[in-house]
């Protein structure tokens, strides 16, 4: 009887020590505030989108092209507002600093500010390699791109670094009114891109973020 006494006692005593094993707890995770929306005049209508209205958000992205002399990258920053049910979108680069894919494709934050503070007022381009270029999808799926030899103007201004533990960022306000152009062959140029439409944008402001 008492052996039977003995056994239970411990028994309950393993069933308390489990009880009172601590709760391991995860370590929180923290997120930037990353604002992201856009408003402007397209064609003559107004356009705001917002984020997680209409499927929006933010995507922001790096490209990095080969110079055509030497080892170097060209690395240009690019964000935008893209839906996952709508075809219009809008994206903006800014562009570009050289980098040696030998010694890492990827500035620190103060090299990506000091870049950022020197270019607010870009030159308008056909690609961010050489300034500040704008990629707008209309609701049809076309593509309209930069085109340097027509009007267009921006400025960058209200940087703030940001970081979480997903990666460091840079959130701006950028106001642009420029005209871009949708490209195509058609039967006449089979063999090269003409111009087949203008799309004007007027007093437009994104507010993104560029990821270093």
């Amino acid at each position: 009887m008492k052996k039977i006494f003995l056994i239970a006692l411990i028994f309950s005593g393993l069933i308390l020590v489990q009880c009172n094993k601590p709760e391991s707890i995860p370590a929180p995770s923290s997120a930037a505030d990353l604002k992201i929306h856009f408003e402007g005049i397209i064609n003559g209508s107004d356009v705001e989108w917002t984020k997680n209205v209409s499927g929006y958000k933010a995507v922001s992205r790096i490209q990095y092209t080969p110079q055509l002399m030497g080892n170097l990258l060209d690395l240009a920053y690019y964000c935008g507002m893209f839906s996952n049910s709508k075809n219009s979108s809008i994206e903006i680069g800014l562009g570009s600093m050289p980098q040696d894919p030998t010694l890492g494709t990827r500035p620190t934050i103060t090299t990506m500010r000091t870049f950022m503070d020197n270019n607010l007022l870009p030159n308008y381009s056909d690609t961010a390699r050489a300034g500040f270029e704008v990629l707008y999808t209309d609701e049809n799926g076309q593509l309209f791109r930069s085109d340097e030899t027509a009007p267009g103007f921006v400025e960058f201004m209200d940087l703030v670094e940001k970081e979480d533990n997903q990666g460091q960022y840079i959130q701006f306000k950028a106001t642009f009114s420029c005209v871009v152009k949708h490209w195509g062959k058609t039967v006449t140029t089979p063999l090269m891109d003409s111009v087949l439409a203008t799309a004007t944008i007027q007093n437009a402001t994104l507010t993104g973020f560029y990821t270093r």
